[in-house]
């Protein structure tokens, strides 16, 4: 071996060693691009920090979340919160298992009807909520006013009222969403093993007793994953809510991301709002953590 390529071997070894540094470094610096707004956050919700005075405010500890936790709209944000989230999700969840197994059986146009399903998702969450409200118009200029007229039913006044205002955000969300939870159970579907269906129908089993003992079981992992992924959105839905109610009527709408954002930039006390943002996370984050260790034990039993 020539002395050439004896000198040449340490330079390439060194290379080798910083080509996993190069490839990480974008996204350490991302990482500490995401730390570094994280951490000031946290020093702030320790603070009396008010947005129209940022130079003025002192350390008060755990004031802002005393104060926040002994505020009857933060109960009444928590239970909203905790209530949506298990309605949109139920609701959610089953539609969209409801959508996939009819989507994945053999009918006439059943690519189109797969394509069409896509665009409640290229649309933004905001567009989705205007163009609501536009229809949901307490008036019969809306057009669900409108169709409901030849059913012999009064206008709605669907932003108006407490339930109503409920009800119609969670309609909108779940018009939103439920095209991605119906695709997370389609892929399931469709990567379910063969074998044990036609055993089953070997031995005359029906659609449900297929659907009861077969298919919910094995579908379960996805299942879990559709209410992991739709639970962490719906306890930090804001864009749907603050385009149509701003959290009216009386509240009835305030989630705990509302507040934070009200607290922020409407009441100027950036102190608490970056508090209750906290809280917020910090809720997102054990119930994310609950159900993901869920999901692995299914994963891990579904495993052959």
């Amino acid at each position: 071996m020539s002395s050439e390529a004896v000198a040449r071997r340490p330079r390439r070894r060194r290379r080798e060693r910083l080509l996993p540094c190069l490839l990480l470094a974008p996204a350490l610096v991302l990482l500490v691009g995401m730390v570094y707004p994280f951490a000031l956050g946290v020093y702030y919700s320790f603070t009396s920090y008010w947005l129209q005075y940022p130079n003025r405010f002192r350390f008060i500890w755990f004031d802002n979340y005393i104060s926040l936790i002994e505020d009857p709209l933060f109960a009444r944000a928590l239970e909203f919160t905790l209530g949506f989230t298990l309605a949109a999700v139920v609701l959610q969840v089953g539609l969209g298992l409801a959508v996939a197994l009819f989507l994945h059986a053999r009918i006439p146009g059943r690519s189109a009807l797969r394509a069409l399903m896509l665009i409640p998702l290229m649309i933004p969450p905001v567009i989705t909520a205007l163009m609501w409200k536009i229809m949901m118009a307490s008036t019969n200029a809306g057009i669900l006013n409108y169709a409901l007229s030849f059913l012999g039913l009064g206008p709605i006044n669907w932003f108006g009222s407490p339930d109503g205002a409920i009800l119609s955000v969670l309609v909108i969300d779940t018009w939103g969403n439920l095209p991605f939870v119906a695709l997370v159970m389609l892929g399931g579907l469709q990567a379910l093993p063969t074998e044990p269906y036609e055993a089953a129908e070997v031995d005359g089993a029906g659609p449900l007793g297929i659907l009861r003992y077969l298919t919910l079981p094995l579908l379960s992992p996805f299942i879990l994953l559709a209410v992991t992924f739709r639970t962490m959105d719906s306890l930090r839905i804001f864009d749907v809510i603050y385009a149509t109610t701003m959290g009216g009527p009386d509240d009835a709408t305030t989630n705990l991301l509302v507040i934070a954002y009200q607290y922020s930039f409407q009441w100027y006390q950036m102190g608490k709002g970056v508090a209750q943002s906290l809280i917020l996370l910090m809720l997102v984050v054990i119930v994310s953590y609950v159900l993901l260790r869920l999901w692995n034990r299914m994963a891990e039993e579904a495993a052959p």
